[in-house]
């Protein structure tokens, strides 16, 4: 069992490749994460998700996806993003991370032109692409030789995905080229500036007692701004948010046997032991001492 490794603006931590090679992919099954779940998270990397077992149901910004065996989901760069299991099913994928400027450099043509309004799309923060369609088969085609090529690693390999990851992104523009807009929509992103911010703030004083007041007041937006932006992109209200997210925090503390549950449920910002009992067993399927006992195990 395992969770993202994620800082305190939800940005993930894990490396996605490295400066010389900005390209990694990695092998998952959902259930290698606590309750068939993993955290909402981001990273600067766009993504693609390939789903080769079973199924899962994947959330980026405000949509949501059921991913089957086959499909392949396109996640942009700097979007939120959370998978789950759907009915305990199992499933396995891999998902395939890279940084924007391994196709062309900030200065080039080939980034300007095709690059940055991808990334900048309020349309393209995510898409799922099916088999069925001969577009987006293409797409799944040159994921899936990708890597290969990863896999494998024969001579050449890096100059091979390198070839190939300019020859999926003409494809994505071949496929969606309706839907990508020239003219950047900056408010888009600044509604993601301010959902970062709130997390931002939430993570920071989570052991704490917080208001939507103190998040508005912090923030300087109505508290009617504050909570419908969020909900909109999170699918979950604010409150629901800081109790999960408090749950979450609490997991580490149960390591340390020198702390009593007591001391944990008041360290991140619960006022009623029992309470703390009550969240815990509803988001985690089981209680603290039965968490504890089973990681001693």
């Amino acid at each position: 069992m395992r969770d993202l490794l994620i800082d305190k603006n939800k940005q993930e931590l894990k490396q996605h490749g490295n400066v010389e090679f900005p390209f990694r992919i990695g092998y998952e099954d959902i259930w290698q994460y606590y309750n068939g779940k993993f955290a909402c998270h981001w990273h600067k990397e766009v993504e693609f998700t390939y789903v080769y077992q079973g199924k899962m149901r994947y959330q980026v910004n405000d949509k949501i996806y059921e991913l089957k065996k086959g499909q392949c989901l396109f996640i942009n760069a700097n979007t939120f993003h959370r998978g789950e299991h759907i009915n305990k099913e199992e499933c396995k994928y891999f998902a395939m991370t890279f940084n924007i400027h391994f196709l062309a450099n900030e200065e080039e043509l080939i980034y300007k032109k095709y690059v940055l309004p991808v990334i900048y799309s309020k349309n393209l923060s995510s898409f799922v692409c099916l088999p069925e369609n001969k577009l987006e088969k293409k797409i799944i085609k040159q994921v899936k030789y990708i890597d290969k090529c990863y896999r494998k690693q024969n001579l050449f390999y890096e100059l091979e995905i390198k070839e190939h990851l300019l020859k999926l992104w003409q494809i994505l523009w071949e496929a969606f080229e309706s839907e990508i807009e020239i003219d950047i929509d900056r408010n888009y992103y600044k509604q993601l500036i301010k959902i970062k911010q709130i997390t931002q703030f939430i993570h920071k004083h989570y052991a704490e007692k917080i208001t939507l007041q103190n998040i508005a007041d912090n923030l300087h937006i109505s508290i009617s701004d504050c909570s419908h932006s969020f909900k909109k992109f999170m699918k979950e209200s604010i409150f629901e948010y800081i109790l999960h997210y408090r749950i979450q925090q609490s997991l580490y503390l149960l390591q340390d046997k020198e702390l009593s549950i007591l001391q944990i449920s008041l360290k991140v910002g619960f006022s009623s032991t029992s309470y703390y009992s009550k969240l815990f067993k509803k988001y985690m399927k089981m209680t603290p001492k039965e968490y504890r006992k089973l990681l001693k195990n």
